[in-house]
């Protein structure tokens, strides 16, 4: 009995796995493995698509609301009198109209496919200030993309504080010292009925007042030391009617924002630069607004019938197609936006285009 017992403990101990369950337990081990393998490669492509996704939305709904608000603000001149009553100070007797950021004549301004506008002006004495001036440092516009302009009067605008007459100076209030305007401004100034533009040369502040100083110098960027009248050349006067300016007037800043396409200061994962909407404000540098935005394509819409009372777009067409700024009612813009950075080795980048259209709510500006 004893020896029988010894056996079958002796057996118990010699017992084990037979190389085919070793063969198939380290197959099914295999499986698991590559299946947790899979699943985490799935899940984090899938985070990357997501990601990216995400990523190209929330640009594309940035990229609007820069250009929503410059849009619906364009053609905003306060309380703007007839074009003919508006004397021209800034930018000499003839130049000033050809100064992108002094050109308050046109409320929105369009260049197709990436034509550069001016960069540089006869006798200019400071070249390459223009757009894409005080320059793109680390590229240029976009070939093929769009550059849309927009200028307006920034608000909140000031008030005289007392009758200004035509060769003197105006005085605003300055709550706290700070009359809310700053050297080198560009100055529409209106009380309805006339109206002139000149650039801010000095700030004198005294209390809660400062008297706004108008130097002439005869340039591109300076006051004019003479502006045109019906009687002609006279000096720079801010009347060409003559007549001088209430407590009922008002002032504000000229704003000219220039939207486009360049290059972007960082780099996608694959250490590329990735395109970008720009923005240019006045004769400020030029501002990076939203990586992956790589291209912008505008089209205008115009009001055929402006004498029917009633501001509607009869038809698109590019800035180069439009028969009379005044016109422009709305935009349709294009943006095609992509995930700046490549979501797979094999589908890149992703991608897609918007469209928005936006209407312009002071069309058919009277200055």
């Amino acid at each position: 009995m004893i020896r029988r017992m010894n056996n079958r403990n002796h057996r118990a101990r010699s017992g084990g796995f037979s190389l085919i369950e070793l063969m198939l337990a380290l197959a099914l081990g295999l499986v698991v493995v590559t299946g947790i393998v899979q699943l985490f490669v799935g899940n984090s492509q899938t985070y990357a698509v997501l990601a990216g996704q995400s990523r190209l939305q929330e640009n594309a709904r940035f990229a609007f609301d820069f250009i929503s608000r410059a849009a619906q603000t364009a053609g905003y001149w306060g309380c703007a009198p007839e074009r003919a009553n508006v004397v021209k100070v800034v930018g000499g007797v003839a130049n000033w109209n050809l100064i992108p950021e002094y050109d308050f004549l046109q409320a929105v301004q369009g260049y197709e496919g990436g034509v550069t506008p001016l960069t540089t002006l006869p006798n200019d004495p400071l070249p390459n200030v223009h757009l894409p001036g005080n320059g793109v440092p680390i590229g240029t516009i976009t070939a093929g993309t769009d550059v849309v302009v927009f200028r307006s009067v920034r608000r909140p605008t000031q008030r005289l504080t007392q009758t200004l007459q035509p060769l003197a100076n105006p005085v605003i209030t300055a709550p706290g010292g700070d009359p809310g305007f700053v050297v080198n401004d560009v100055v529409i100034l209106s009380d309805c009925e006339q109206g002139a533009v000149f650039k801010v040369t000095g700030i004198n502040v005294v209390g809660n007042e400062a008297t706004l100083l108008r130097a002439t110098g005869g340039g591109f960027y300076d006051n004019s030391v003479t502006v045109t009248s019906p009687a002609g050349p006279v000096p720079a006067t801010l009347s060409i009617l003559g007549r001088s300016y209430g407590p009922e007037a008002t002032l504000g800043a000229f704003e000219t924002t220039i939207f486009f396409i360049a290059p972007g200061a960082g780099v996608d994962n694959q250490g590329n630069p990735p395109l970008a909407l720009w923005q240019k404000v006045g004769n400020a540098a030029p501002v990076e607004l939203i990586e992956g935005v790589e291209d912008m394509q505008i089209l205008y819409g115009v009001d055929t019938t402006l004498g029917d009372a009633t501001s509607n777009a009869n038809r698109y067409t590019t800035f180069d197609n439009v028969p009379n700024v005044d016109q422009i009612v709305a935009l349709r813009v294009t943006f095609t936006v992509n995930s700046v950075d490549a979501v797979s080795a094999d589908d890149g980048q992703l991608r897609r285009t918007f469209t928005k259209t936006i209407a312009i709510r002071n069309s058919n500006p009277e200055v």
